[in-house]
């Protein structure tokens, strides 16, 4: 009879056991920081091989600033991490936002924490790996109480090792908005709904996901009968995109501003249906694309090709979606929902999934549904495992060589 892979057990064999001098290494918060350690070390050795040994296309950085200087590797390794939209996040965080109204698309919180921090690529990696250490014990924990003890190892080993949680690493903002949607949901779970509230309105000076957690405070108001001074709560959710606006009114004289640069950056409504259909088409179209020479093509990257993997990881986002839906209760669902529904009613031009690997990230609890499939079907755990690692490996080299990813 096949024994399943147990995460805690490997972890634990590695570790001094019970009874020695050093047995607090066993704590379930210490395997935890071991299991996502590790999965940090092996997206920073691929990248550091990726970055020697694989083609570079043109690094798309702000004009004139932090473009990582090829004489010095070492420096060099570490600026990889902020390739496309991390520069932005940098030149945020060093020259913020006056004189330039197209950079208000980009939310003002994780600069702000890595302009305190010295506005370095060191600065960004070390607030992102910070924040999803902090956001992957606060998801174990919710997924313990929700799920069990197996099922909440498993969310985790999913989420590590998922093909784009080096983004967790990169300077973006995916692992801040982890720890603070993952805090609200957890406080939410426990009934403190002002605390959740106050936290969402902090969030949603990060992104606009902080907002869409106004759907589960909701349910949960109404679920448990809240006196209407409960409700009074939700006037917190906005409070830290109210604050961007105020400060884009006083800066660009539009509160709007970051809602109305969007069409810089390719995106308008459209109907989900419309969405899927022309990702269908562009998938088939750009499909022949997946070749070495494509790419790893030196010079402009194509953006286009990602395509091929954008139709499948939202559709695999879908799918683990409907097992949340079943099994996990409207708290927890009801805000992946909104998160992957954003971007189906906002594609973009040319790349209409644009980004689908990295928005499954926002939408974190289909990861536990993830957690608990493997929990109940451990003759999938290595299978799942290792195409993540491949994947993940293939993600990372395209990224630090400066190719678009997601």
């Amino acid at each position: 009879m096949n024994r399943a892979f147990s995460t805690r057990k490997a972890l634990q064999a590695l570790l001094p056991q019970e009874g020695t001098a050093l047995s607090w290494l066993q704590s379930p918060i210490t395997l935890l920081a071991a299991l996502v350690v590790m999965s940090r070390i092996l997206v920073f050795e691929v990248g550091a091989l990726a970055y020697r040994f694989f083609p570079h296309a043109w690094v798309q950085t702000v004009p004139g600033y932090l473009v990582p200087p090829s004489s010095y590797w070492g420096q060099s390794l570490l600026g990889v991490w902020a390739h496309w939209d991390g520069f932005w996040y940098l030149s945020i965080a060093a020259m913020g936002y006056t004189g330039r109204a197209v950079a208000t698309a980009f939310f003002p919180l994780y600069p702000l924490i890595v302009h305190l921090l010295g506005s370095t690529p060191v600065a960004g990696i070390l607030a992102s790996s910070a924040c999803f250490l902090g956001g992957s014990w606060l998801i174990y924990l919710i997924a313990r109480r929700e799920l069990g003890q197996d099922a909440a190892w498993y969310t985790i080993l999913a989420l590590a090792f998922f093909p784009s949680s080096f983004y967790f690493t990169a300077v973006y903002p995916e692992a801040l908005v982890l720890l603070l949607t993952a805090g609200t949901l957890y406080l939410l779970s426990l009934g403190r709904i002002g605390w959740a509230a106050l936290l969402a309105g902090i969030a949603s000076a990060a992104s606009v996901d902080g907002i869409l957690l106004g759907l589960p405070i909701l349910l949960t108001l109404w679920q448990q009968h809240r006196p209407w001074r409960s409700w009074l709560s939700l006037l917190l959710v906005p409070l830290g995109l109210l604050a961007y606006m105020a400060y884009l009114f006083l800066t660009f004289g539009d509160p709007l501003t970051f809602q109305h640069v969007q069409a810089h950056w390719g995106r308008s409504f459209a109907p989900p249906w419309t969405t899927f259909s022309v990702a269908l088409r562009d998938f088939w179209q750009h499909m022949p694309q997946l070749a070495w020479p494509h790419l790893f093509a030196t010079g402009q990257p194509l953006v286009v090709i990602s395509n091929t993997w954008n139709l499948l990881f939202a559709l695999l986002g879908l799918a683990l979606l409907y097992l949340a839906i079943r099994r996990l209760r409207p708290m927890l669902w009801s805000y992946a929902l909104v998160v992957l529904l954003v971007p189906l009613f906002y594609p973009s031009n040319g790349v209409p999934l644009m980004s689908a690997p990295r928005f499954l990230l926002s939408a974190w609890p289909i990861f536990l549904a993830g957690g608990l499939f493997l929990a109940e079907h451990p003759r999938w755990i290595r299978p799942i495992l290792w195409a993540s690692i491949v994947c993940g490996a293939f993600f990372v080299a395209l990224f630090a060589t400066a190719h678009w990813v997601a």
